[in-house]
């Protein structure tokens, strides 16, 4: 942590130094005398040394690889006519993460106005993208005179040290394996020779420099290559520019590396000095050689670094997710003469078709072999070890061409992930010639699949090891997914504006969950018979309903249906369970089921343009279930013969409870501000117990008869906007209470 704070003090040098500069500029001018009325000069019109090399502060910008900002004070602390020692301190920050703060001393002398020689050292703390702390000493000579550069660099990094990064995904032997780096600095040297090619002095006092020259650069592993390479940069300055002072300078430069690890560099610079202190009477400009006094001191531009494999640790590489081993690979890619004959052929664990040589069009499909992995390129694995993360090739894109051929066909115990899909058929199917293949444990993981000419996915029966997971089906001219039936697990799919159903499974008996179906022009989900467990989907904007069962014996659970064009969700049976699933802002009703012979509970309509619940008969339980803010009733049904209690019916545009007979339990419903009555029924045969009917718009109860047999008891009437109750007993009912109901019946009988 100490060194990360003095990491980032260095950093912000570079954005004080002007401000810090800038206070104590007039203190330098003083110091070095340059703030007196009279400016002695030299006979050759120079200004004396005392006054000769002043403080200034350059602030550049390199556009390359990489990006980065320096800020630069160069500090003259001793001088003489001749001689000149300084300070040099630099800060930078990168692009992408990181930068580097420098501290420099630095000695150059004079001989006979014709050369210069110069000696100098820096202490180096870098922090890198991957936010490793480094040290290091440079050392550096030159030789200047007024056509011609000579310098060399020493670097010599504390220990060539080694920090963690990223792990790699590589092919080693054949195998894919996690590979953990280490992130190391490099020692080594470079040097340069520059020339002066040509002055325009007609140019605001120019001159073009050149400069060739190559580097050198080490670490202490084996595992790790040297870095070595040629270097070519160019310099266009301008001195003393009239918008500033003299001795200002802008200098824009050009530069070309090249080495076998980092490859071609290229990088532009531009910069512009600033000095401090004042022109009065500082009407002389420096000589040439003065002005190469206060050259910028030329050495790499940041401690050396690089990743590298760390000795000894590779791992078995699993998918991320999955956990299943990658095993021996084959890679393809678009450069593939052939591609679906090479994956036919391959003996490899696992296919990768990378996508690093661009899209890869098909006319004949892809058809995977038994027990085969293929892979897309971009593909995330772990170490089994550690569980490290790192991730090999490029995501790959397939466009099928024949609108009657799938792009890829499955088969049993294989596995399809990470493929970007355009046109054909089907983007992965297992309709073979001879129709619907059934497939037995297949995962289908990470896949997508656009613009096909019938479904996006289309299978015959998944066995229950089978795994259809987090793919994503859109625009397709079918449905998104298609399947006869499903034993398996389908899981965190898409489906989004497809011509017909988002997810159209025939018959479910797994496991389907955490879906979401969006904007398709059919149903956003089909099931003729659904005896597994359908749960915690969603389904939006489809233009039918966004459920649509006929037959339901399984689980259908905390589902989300809204702005549907039909019904939230619909059943022609249920005798499995409905539980704790919502419909909401669907163009008509929330539920609807024919009958229910099962268990529906704790579901929520609100907001439909229909009725909330819409049924037949109840044979079943049904209870615990709102409806609220319906543009129609509430719920609405021929027959409770079961069990029907705790629902509630609130500020429904019409009646609240609407029905004809009760011949089981109906109690403890609530119906409260709805715009008609609040139960509204036709003849009671059993049990109407403790119901509560508040503030609706006509009466609380309307009904016919509590017939002979039947019990009307505890209900309660209060504020509603016509009678309390109105009805005819014939048999038992006792304890039925309310107040200020309008048009009166505040008792029953």
């Amino acid at each position: 942590m100490r060194e990360v704070n003095v990491l980032i003090g260095s950093l912000r040098i570079g954005l004080l130094v002007v401000v810090v500069a800038a206070a104590l500029g007039p203190a330098l001018a003083a110091a070095q005398g340059m703030t007196s009325d009279h400016v002695p000069t030299t006979r050759s019109g120079s200004v004396e040394h005392g006054d000769t090399f002043r403080a200034y502060t350059s602030l550049a910008g390199q556009l390359g690889d990489p990006n980065r900002v320096h800020a630069n004070l160069f500090v003259p602390l001793l001088a003489d006519r001749d001689s000149l020692l300084f300070a040099d301190v630099r800060g930078q920050y990168m692009a992408g993460g990181g930068g580097e703060g420098n501290w420099g001393l630095a000695y150059r002398e004079m001989f006979d106005d014709r050369f210069i020689l110069g000696v100098y050292g820096f202490y180096d703390l870098k922090q890198s993208a991957h936010e490793n702390t480094f040290h290091q000493g440079t050392l550096g000579a030159e030789m200047l005179s007024d056509r011609w550069d000579v310098r060399g660099n020493l670097y010599l990094p504390e220990g060539g040290s080694a920090q963690a990064v990223a792990a790699t995904a590589v092919v080693s032997d054949g195998n894919l394996v996690v590979q953990n780096n280490i992130e190391r600095a490099y020692h080594g040297i470079d040097a340069e020779v520059g020339a002066l090619l040509c002055r325009l002095p007609q140019c605001g006092d120019s001159e073009l420099r050149c400069f060739a020259g190559g580097y050198h650069f080490d670490t202490h592993s084996a595992a790790a290559r040297s870095i070595s390479g040629p270097r070519l940069r160019a310099e266009w300055r301008s001195f003393d520019l009239p918008m500033l002072a003299l001795d200002s300078r802008l200098t824009i430069g050009i530069q070309y590396q090249y080495d076998s690890v980092r490859d071609s560099q290229t990088s532009a610079t531009f910069a512009i000095r600033m000095p401090f202190g004042f022109d009065r009477q500082r009407h002389r400009r420096m000589t040439r050689m003065q002005r190469r006094m206060t050259d910028v001191i030329v050495r790499d531009a940041d401690v050396v670094t690089h990743v590298t494999p760390r000795p000894g640790g590779q791992e078995t590489a699993l998918h991320a997710v999955y956990d299943f081993e990658i095993g021996s690979v084959t890679v393809l890619d678009a450069d593939t003469s052939d591609l679906p004959g090479a994956v036919a052929a391959a003996t490899t664990t696992s296919v990768i078709v990378d996508g690093g040589r661009g899209q890869i069009s098909l006319s004949d499909p892809i058809e995977v072999q038994d027990g085969q992995q293929l892979l897309g390129g971009g593909l995330q694995v772990k170490g089994a070890d550690t569980g490290v993360l790192a991730t090999f090739g490029t995501p790959v894109t397939l466009r099928g061409t024949d609108p009657t051929q799938s792009v890829i066909l499955t088969a049993d115990n294989s596995v399809i992930s990470g493929f970007n899909i355009y046109g054909g058929l089907h983007g992965i199917s297992s309709e073979l010639p001879g129709g619907l293949d059934n497939l037995n444990d297949v995962l289908i993981i990470g896949n997508n699949v656009t613009g096909a000419e019938e479904s996006g996915f289309r299978f015959g029966e998944l066995d229950g090891d089978s795994v259809i997971a987090h793919n994503r089906a859109t625009d397709n001219g079918g449905h998104g997914f298609d399947i006869e039936k499903n034993e398996g697990v389908f899981v965190q799919n898409n489906a989004l504006g497809n011509a017909e159903n988002g997810f159209d499974l025939f018959d479910n008996d797994g496991d389907v969950s955490l879906n979401r179906s969006l904007r398709n022009g059919g149903f956003g989900f089909f099931a003729d018979d659904n005896s597994g467990a359908i749960e915690e989907n969603e389904s939006y904007e489809n233009e039918m309903s966004g459920f649509d069962f006929l037959n339901n014996t399984g689980s259908i659970a905390h589902n989300l249906s809204a702005d549907n064009g039909g019904q939230g969700y619909t059943f022609a049976s249920n005798f499995g369970v409905v539980e704790s699933n919502a419909a909401f802002d669907n163009g008509s009703f929330g539920f609807d089921f024919d009958a229910n012979d099962g268990v529906v509970k704790h579901n929520l309509a609100f907001d439909n343009g229909g009725v909330g619940f819409d049924f037949t008969d109840n044979l079943g339980d049904f209870h615990g279930n709102i409806a609220t803010g319906n543009a129609d009733t509430g719920f609405d049904f021929i027959a409770n013969t079961g069990r029907f209690f705790d629902n509630e019916a609130v500020d429904n545009g019409d009646v609240g409870f609407d029905f004809t007979e009760n011949l089981g339990l109906f109690q403890a419903n609530i119906a409260n501000n709805n715009a008609a009555e609040g139960f509204d029924f036709t003849d009671n045969w059993d049990r109407f117990l403790a119901n509560q009917a508040i503030e609706n718009g006509s009466d609380g109860f309307w009904f016919d008869e509590n017939l002979l047999g039947g019990t009307f008891a505890d209900n309660v009437a209060n504020d509603n906007d016509g009678a309390g109750y109105d009805g005819v007993n014939s048999g038992t009912a006792v304890n039925n209470t309310g107040s200020n109901n309008q048009g009166g019946g505040n008792t029953f009988p």
